[in-house]
């Protein structure tokens, strides 16, 4: 057997693999559809904390707090703490000017630093059982508090895993990312809803009071980002019940990063707190990231000679087959993932949205193997301080 014709198998191989792999996450979102809880009786009466750190947010933490004021759940059974991780700008003003109107905003002025040291504050202050966590820059809709608390009340969760959207404004680098944003959600979705969660998200997400300090919350954590992915891996390893919510009515929004510059700090902050991780799904998205790469270098590593000379339709059909495997399935997961995306916002399908994902999900190979690397030697700054 031939050299181009055993790398055309293996590519193969490789790709049926990848495709039953992402096409088992698809299925379990598909499966958890539309993921409307039971209404539970006394809900009501459960006292829900929402903690909110925030640094330098004074352009977005108004709108904000007022999706917070306007959540469906009694008034005197929610509290917002918002956390100012010392802020340079009229955050904490603009917290103090909502509190003359609304006694259940709470202020706290943080004394560590950074957003761990901010939330374990919140945390400590907080006088409800479920911390529901916001980032100062998201949106949310009035009935997230609710769902949230119909799913968890009954059940043995100790922390639930929500969706997030990137939106775009219309740019190249903007549409990139609501596109890899949307893919990530499909993945983070998946592998939760299958038992095996492998992406959270910070923005959005909730977890028992009990069970953060339980399990020390975020102490000899020496990252000042990953609030997220390091409290979801100290939850699985000491075998905590984490689960995933899909609901549109949980879904939370975040602008998409507006210049280049940004766009780059961001990813490299990501993918060095992905690599602080470890694991098997660290590994598995490493391969993922790899695999387009592999491919180019098998089709790439022979001339149409070669390949003329060989068994060329058996070649072609299992290199074609094998990139079909790998775009195919993510496309159809990021279908999955949008169709939840446009429920929450009512809005109908976007013209040409699986052309713009191919381009996103091509530019994506592209760049994350690049920072991947780069985030080995560069440590960016994140809200003027260094990772």
């Amino acid at each position: 057997m031939s050299t181009p014709l055993i790398l055309s198998i293996v590519a193969f191989a490789i790709g049926l693999l990848f495709a039953l792999v992402v096409g088992g996450w698809r299925e379990a979102i598909i499966a958890a559809w539309p993921g409307s809880p039971a209404e539970v009786e006394g809900t009501s009466d459960e006292l829900v904390s929402l903690i909110v750190p925030a640094r330098d947010a004074a352009d977005t933490l108004s709108p904000l707090l007022q999706d917070l004021h306007a959540q469906q759940w009694p008034r005197d059974r929610i509290e917002v703490i918002v956390v100012d991780d010392g802020s340079t700008d009229r955050t904490a003003d603009i917290v103090r000017e909502m509190q003359k109107r609304w006694s259940g905003l709470v202020l706290i002025n943080a004394v560590g630093a950074g957003k761990k040291a901010a939330l374990t504050q919140g945390v400590e202050q907080a006088r409800g059982e479920w911390m529901v966590i916001t980032d100062a820059d998201a949106r949310c809709g009035p009935l997230r508090v609710k769902r949230i608390m119909e799913y968890v009340l009954g059940r043995e969760v100790d922390m639930l895993l929500m969706p997030v959207e990137t939106s775009s404004s219309g740019g190249v680098i903007q549409r990139i990312q609501a596109d890899e944003q949307t893919a990530l959600l499909g993945v983070a979705a998946g592998t939760a809803l299958q038992g095996r969660p492998m992406l959270a998200n910070g923005a959005n997400m909730a977890f028992r009071r009990s069970a953060f300090k339980a399990l020390g919350g975020y102490s000899d954590d020496t990252w000042a980002s990953g609030d997220d992915m390091f409290l979801l891996k100290r939850m699985l390893k000491n075998g905590r019940n984490v689960a995933y919510l899909l609901h549109p009515d949980v879904v939370v929004t975040v602008e998409a990063e507006q210049t280049f510059r940004d766009f780059w700090e961001q990813r490299l902050r990501w993918a060095g707190k992905m690599r602080a991780m470890g694991g098997s799904g660290g590994w598995l998205a490493l391969a993922g990231l790899l695999f387009p790469w592999f491919l180019l270098y098998v089709s790439l590593s022979f001339t149409l000679l070669e390949v003329m000379l060989q068994r060329p339709l058996a070649i072609l059909l299992m290199l074609s087959s094998a990139w079909l495997l790998w775009l195919l399935p993510i496309l159809a997961l990021s279908r999955s993932a949008r169709h939840l995306l446009q429920t929450t916002a009512s809005r109908p399908a976007r013209r040409g949205a699986n052309l713009t994902t191919v381009f996103s999900l091509f530019a994506f190979s592209i760049y994350a193997p690049v920072i991947a690397v780069a985030s080995l030697f560069v440590r960016p700054r994140w809200k003027g301080r260094k990772i």
